[in-house]
Parts: C-alpha cells; sequence; structure tokens
C-alpha cells in the first residue's frame, strides 16, 4: 500500500501526535543502525526519516523519484521510510548480490499491519517466511499447479481460448464505436482465472466474486496504510481507523472465498473436473491435513490477484505502446494474421499451440514488461541475517526494495534507446524474463520469483494475439499517437492512470481487388 502520499492525506494533527512519541520510535530506528556502515542516502529528518525526498517533487511516482536518487547517491542507497530502514537496490549488478549472492539472507517478508490482516497472517505463498512451510508450497505451485507443462496443457489452452473466443465476439458487435477495452480484456482474464482455478463449470458461480475481489483490492491499495510505516506504533491502527477499516474489507473477502469453497464443494466438481482444476489440487491437500482453511483461502487470494489486473495492465501498456508506434503494430499484426489465416478453420478463435510462431509478438511484450514491469519494486524482501554487499552492512530487519523500473530503463544495459519502445531488441537476444539476466527481472529472480509468471503470459500472448489479428484499431476521436495519456498510477502495481479506450475496426481478410 503506498506510503509514498503521506503528507497529503495525514492531518497535521496526526504529525503532532507521532512527534509526541518521537522517544520511541527514535530507539526503534536507531536499533537498526548499530553495527555497521550503511548504503549512502538523502538526509533524514526525526521520525519521517527520508519520507520527504519522496513526496512533493512534481507529483512524481515512486519509482521515478528514488531513480534520481539512485544517480544521486548510489546504486545501493539507504532510506530511512518512518521505522522501516530500506535499501534501494537500483543496478543489475546489485541485484544480482541481492537475489544470487545473498538470496538466503533476503527471502523474508517484512512484517507489515496491513497484508497481515488481509492475507491471513501470512498463511499463503507469497507472505509465508521461508521454511518447511513455505516449501511445501512453493513444491505444490511449482510441479502441481503453475508449472510449464501444467499451464500449457490441452485443459488451460482450451480455457483461454475460449473466452478470449468470447472477448473478439464481443468486440465484434461494437465494431466502430469507442470501447473500454481495459474494462473487457479484465473480465475476459477474471473469466480465465475462474475457470482455471475452479473448473469450466463452476464458472458462474466464481466470475463475479473474483471480479469483485479484484475492485475492493484496487481501491484498497490507492490509499496510504501509516501503520505500516510505523509497525511498531500499534495504537496508530487505532487512531486512524485502519484497523477497523481493514478488517472490514477482509471481512468481505473472507465472505467471498468462503461461499467460493462452499458452492464448490456443495457442486462437488473437484472430481469431475479432474486435474485442470487447481483448486481440485488444493483440496486435496487440505483433506490429507497439509493445508488448513487459511492456508486455502490466502492461496486463492493470491492466485485470483497475480492472475487478474497484473496481465491486464500489460496487454493495456503493449497495445498503447503499439498505437504509438504504428509501424510497430503493423508488423505485429502482419506476423500472426500469417500464422492463424494459414489455417482456414480459425473462425474468430486462435489455436494457442500457433503463438510459439511469433516471435515478433513475444518481443513486444519483453518490451512491454521491460517499460512498464507491473511490479516496479517487486515485492519488498526483508533481511533476515545481517550481511555485507559492496562494503556496506545490511543489518537483520531491513527492507530491500529493488527498482527493476528503473534498471529496466538503465542505458548502460539498454543503450541510448533505453526509453524507446523498441522490441527489436530482443529478436536476437537470449535474455528472458525467468530470473537468470539481472537486467531484465520483471517477474523477480531466486527462490522467491514469481511462481505465477508463466500462467499470466499465456493470457497475454493469446489475448494480444487476438486482438491483433481480427482488428484494426484507432484512437477516439481528436487523440493522436503524440497525445495518447501514458500517465501511470501505482497502487499494488503499476498500472495506467486512464482506462484504455480505443475504436476498432474490422480487418477485410479478402480486400476486393483493385480495378
Amino acid at each position: 500500500m503506498d506510503f509514498l502520499h503521506f503528507f497529503s492525506i495525514i492531518p497535521a494533527l496526526l504529525l503532532l501526535v507521532l512527534i509526541i512519541a518521537s522517544k520511541s520510535l527514535r530507539s526503534n530506528i536507531n536499533g537498526r543502525k548499530k553495527g555497521g556502515k550503511l548504503p549512502p542516502g538523502p538526509w533524514k529528518l526525526p521520525i519521517i526519516g527520508s519520507i520527504h525526498h519522496l513526496v512533493g517533487f512534481h507529483s512524481q511516482l515512486a519509482h521515478h523519484r528514488m531513480r534520481e536518487l539512485s544517480k544521486k547517491y548510489d546504486e545501493l542507497m539507504h532510506l530511512q521510510v518512518g521505522e522501516i530502514s530500506t535499501i534501494v537496490v537500483s543496478s543489475a549488478e546489485m541485484a544480482k548480490e541481492v537475489f544470487q549472492s545473498n538470496d538466503i539472507n533476503f527471502g523474508g517478508r517484512l512484517d507489515r499491519p496491513s497484508l497481515h490482516i488481509l492475507f491471513y497472517d501470512y498463511s499463503g505463498l507469497a507472505f509465508s517466511p521461508v521454511g518447511n512451510f513455505w516449501k511445501l508450497l512453493r513444491k505444490i505451485s511449482s510441479t502441481e499447479m503453475l508449472n510449464a507443462k501444467h499451464v500449457r496443457s490441452r485443459s488451460f489452452q482450451s480455457l483461454r481460448e475460449k473466452e478470449v473466443s468470447n472477448l473478439i465476439k464481443s468486440l465484434s458487435t461494437q465494431v466502430g464505436c469507442c470501447v473500454n477495452l481495459s474494462d473487457m480484456v479484465l473480465h475476459t482474464i477474471c473469466d480465465n482465472v475462474s475457470k482455471s482455478i475452479f473448473g469450466e463449470k463452476y464458472h458462474n458461480n466464481g466470475q463475479e466474486a473474483i471480479l469483485s475481489l479484484v475492485q475492493m483490492f484496487t481501491k484498497a491499495t490507492e490509499e496510504t496504510i501509516v501503520s505500516d510505516i510505523f509497525p511498531s506504533q500499534k495504537w496508530l491502527q487505532v487512531i486512524t481507523g485502519e484497523r477497523l477499516k481493514l478488517k472490514k474489507l477482509h471481512h468481505k473477502i473472507d465472505m467471498l472465498l468462503e461461499k467460493i469453497i462452499n458452492d464448490f464443494g456443495a457442486s462437488n466438481q473437484q472430481e469431475e473436473e479432474g486435474p485442470q482444476c487447481l483448486f481440485s489440487a488444493l483440496l486435496n491437500l487440505k483433506h490429507h491435513g497439509d493445508l488448513t482453511i487459511n492456508n486455502l483461502k490466502a492461496i486463492i487470494l493470491e492466485m485470483i490477484l497475480a492472475g487478474t489486473e497484473p496481465s491486464l495492465t500489460v496487454v493495456e501498456w503493449a497495445m498503447v505502446e503499439m498505437l504509438r508506434k504504428p509501424r510497430v503494430m503493423k508488423r505485429a499484426q502482419a506476423e500472426v494474421r500469417q500464422v492463424v489465416f494459414r489455417n482456414k478453420a480459425y473462425n474468430n478463435n486462435i489455436d494457442e499451440t500457433s503463438l510459439e510462431e511469433l516471435e515478433y509478438l513475444k518481443a513486444i511484450i519483453k518490451e512491454t514488461l521491460r517499460l512498464h514491469p507491473p511490479g516496479p519494486f517487486l515485492i519488498p524482501r526483508d533481511c533476515t541475517e545481517t550481511c555485507e554487499i559492496n562494503g556496506f552492512t545490511i543489518p537483520i530487519g531491513t527492507q530491500v526494495m529493488v527498482n527493476v523500473w528503473a534498471i529496466g530503463r538503465d542505458p548502460n544495459y539498454w543503450g541510448t534507446s533505453a526509453e524507446e519502445f523498441l522490441p527489436e531488441r530482443f529478436l536476437k537476444s537470449s535474455i528472458d524474463y525467468r530470473g537468470l539476466n539481472f537486467e531484465y527481472i520483471p517477474f523477480g529472480a531466486g527462490k522467491r520469483i514469481c511462481p505465477g509468471m508463466l500462467f499470466g503470459m499465456a493470457s497475454v500472448e493469446i489475448i494480444l494475439a487476438s486482438l491483433l489479428c481480427f482488428f484494426d484499431w484507432e484512437l477516439p476521436y481528436g487523440i493522436t499517437p503524440k497525445t495518447l495519456d501514458m500517465a501511470e498510477t501505482l497502487g499494488a502495481i503499476l498500472k495506467r492512470k486512464s482506462p484504455m479506450i480505443l475504436v476498432p475496426t474490422f480487418y477485410n481478410i479478402n480486400p476486393a481487388p483493385h480495378k
């Protein structure tokens, strides 16, 4: 939850209250500084630390501001965000130190009050501490649910193909009109996530619940959670009303998940749906005593959130970047159409197996992730053992934020065209997003790398291929590629500030010959 709107939303009275508590706050902060030389960073104020360096600079978002600060200080920079001692990593070399050389020391997650409430006291995979239980969940996700073989299985492919075909049919009824493509794609992704998790027959009961969950979380992450910046001050959760608000949100989420689980059990579909239903695998583990009901709910919640908005934002940015560069869109459309229209029985439906041939489309997706990673800082890590990086001491309990957005735009790795959308850079490159190339880590690296990246990218590929294949695209009247809104907003993910409003026009497969 974004702490960088701190001064814009916290009343002056609260700051006075914080000053009264400064003695205990300074004690907490100074306790983390002992025992070594921290990386350089901007000067700090009592209580708030470095927050004043992060706000009020022409409305710069956190990833922009931290890039500017790192240029002034170092690729390994120290910030004090309230009580939270924070190291910001802004180079591939330092990212490698964190994710590879010292991965064992940076496997933790920071103790955030808001996340504890919303994610069932860290009962899922994303936030649970590294240990035997985390290893079990990781094994489940990598071997039984989200591995490449399962994601690319015919049953999962069929689900994606059907949902995207429905999207194309819906767009076909609105040709020539302005459509909210963001909203339509989100519904398609939610449909696919619902069917993938709960099975095709349960889809009608689960889709609306999933959409509701996504919308609730989107709204919640747009707000600052002050108690996350000062976690030791439990009273802050009370006087700000944050704890009550988060508890109410969690109750709504829990009721939705409870209903989904009960309805699924009542429908008795887990055996009928077979291995293509992710929830069946989780239920089997629960029945064998490996998972609790809270584990089950937390994992489902994480899968829903990770499988929806991040995929949507990649589709949005890819389409917008192509509209700004018609040359790129035309080349991508030509490639997709050449492959798809070889099959005379395509019928508004793309056979997902043909996507392997679309090298330029894959390059577009990679380039989109380079410039617009859904998580510009990934999920921050917690230092679980004091260690040394580049001559600096990183104390236990320090939050580590890797600015993958800044690394992805660094001219040292991407040349003078680092800020330009240029998919061709990936056509003859072995660089991939699987966490081995530290100049390009949109999904992270090491043991905490995103386990669902293959699932998300499978949806992105077929959605983009279908949008490019069956339609040409125009901007609404009065908007040109140069005036297209590229404003960002940062909550749980980095996304476009405004929805993607476009005009689809039919692509004429067999144009009439010129006379």
